[in-house]
């Protein structure tokens, strides 16, 4: 009977203990957060910038920290006298006049970018020559009042890609430099010339004839001076708003 009793009281100090144990704490599970998305829409920015395509105006758009659009337009008026362009010496204007829209590719989330695109290309060389004394058009010098006038312009094909380096920031507020260095190609520079004998010469037709019959020739020349511009160089700085 002892042990009957001994027996219950053991079963039963067991089972109170038991429900008063504490379980162990489990293991933490851990929880792999989601990757981070890139930025959208990160910034915008309005900047002013000059350089070789003349004072331009930088309009951007950054989808991300990487990838942005940009809208670039320049324009520029120049002017030298006795410009000499062949065998003429012209009063010569330079108009720039081009607008760009550009991929830009920051590959590292800094201010260096990739720029690929193209523009718009108006630019163009226009000169006048009033000559006074002899002067020479198409291989052959005419004398003093033989010629009364001569016209040259120089144009280049109107699409023009590019492909560059620069630097702009991708921040979202602030002022920033921003800078470009880069390459169009305007390719193969198309040439209109034309001389106009004085009509006051007694052998006007005869001299205006002749004239008519050296403009390929004088068109060649003028090539040959302009053609290593089919290769535009694109350099330039300024200064950007970010918001």
């Amino acid at each position: 009977m002892k042990k009957i009793i001994a027996l219950a009281v053991v079963t039963s100090a067991l089972t109170f203990a038991g429900k008063n144990v504490i379980p162990a704490p489990s293991e933490p599970v851990a929880v792999t957060p989601p990757p981070a998305m890139e930025d959208k829409l990160t910034s915008h920015g309005i900047g002013l910038k000059i350089g070789t395509l003349g004072v331009g105006v930088d309009i951007e758009h950054y989808f991300s920290k990487k990838h942005a659009l940009r809208f670039n337009p320049n324009y520029f008026k120049y002017t030298k006298d006795n410009k000499e362009i062949g065998d003429v010496s012209y009063d010569a204007k330079l108009t720039l006049k081009n607008v760009g829209l550009l991929y830009d590719y920051h590959p590292w989330e800094s201010s260096f970018r990739i720029s690929l695109g193209a523009y718009y290309n108006g630019n163009k060389l226009t000169g006048t020559a009033r000559p006074s004394g002899s002067v020479t058009f198409g291989g052959k010098t005419y004398n003093p009042g033989e010629i009364g006038r001569v016209e040259a312009k120089v144009d280049f094909k109107k699409v023009a890609p590019y492909l560059g380096i620069g630097w702009s920031s991708p921040d979202k507020e602030g002022w920033h430099f921003i800078g470009d260095i880069g390459v169009m190609y305007v390719g193969s520079p198309k040439i209109w010339t034309k001389a106009y004998a004085s009509k006051t010469l007694p052998n006007y037709n005869q001299i205006q004839a002749d004239l008519d019959n050296r403009v390929e020739t004088e068109k060649q020349k003028i090539y040959n001076d302009v053609k290593k511009y089919k290769w535009w160089p694109v350099i330039s700085i300024g200064i950007q708003k970010k918001f």
